[in-house]
């Protein structure tokens, strides 16, 4: 899954948002001279730029997107390269801000058993979702070139989504 992944870093060109993603994977972004690489590391928590010298503290703290947004200003950003485990418990407002951020090809990868379902949620954009599957990971590609978002329609899928988790959470409850 790796060696997949470090032959499209190598590949790629523009901006690239990295969320939580290993030491092995930021050394190879640091490596492609193509790239800007905004890093929000699960380790250092400093972002990592090579070319515009810029300072992105999280600190462990949560990052608002809207400012993120400003911040790059009228960079788009590219591509995004997450690690699902690291992002798992804000999947909902994840969705919505990177359809928000990115219009290009979004990784998630996975290396322990976890239900990855939630990411099929990016159909409702008209994502093109792909899944490769390998020996203990998973790597999931969504193509966000085609996906169309709307303030209502990501109010509306929010609040949807926090009433099936609630009838989930309540179901649970009662079956348990």
């Amino acid at each position: 899954m790796f060696k997949y992944l470090f032959d499209e870093i190598k590949k790629m060109e523009g901006n690239v948002l990295a969320l939580g993603i290993d030491d092995k994977l930021i050394n190879v972004l640091k490596k492609n001279k193509k790239v800007n690489a905004y890093e929000i590391s699960k380790s250092e928590r400093i972002s990592i730029f090579q070319k515009k010298r810029r300072k992105l503290e999280s600190n462990g703290k949560s990052i608002n997107i809207k400012k993120l947004h400003k911040y790059f200003k009228k960079d788009s950003i590219n591509y995004i390269i997450c690690d699902y485990e690291q992002i798992m418990k804000h999947y909902k407002y994840v969705f919505k801000d990177s359809i928000y951020l990115s219009k290009g090809v979004i990784y998630f990868y996975v290396t322990s058993d976890i239900d990855t379902d939630y990411l099929l949620k990016y159909k409702r954009y008209n994502s093109k979702i792909s899944i490769k599957e390998y020996d203990n990971t998973k790597l999931i590609i969504i193509d966000n070139s085609n996906a169309k978002s709307t303030k209502f329609k990501n109010i509306m899928y929010l609040i949807s989504d926090t009433f099936n988790n609630l009838l989930d959470f309540i179901s649970n409850i009662i079956v348990g």
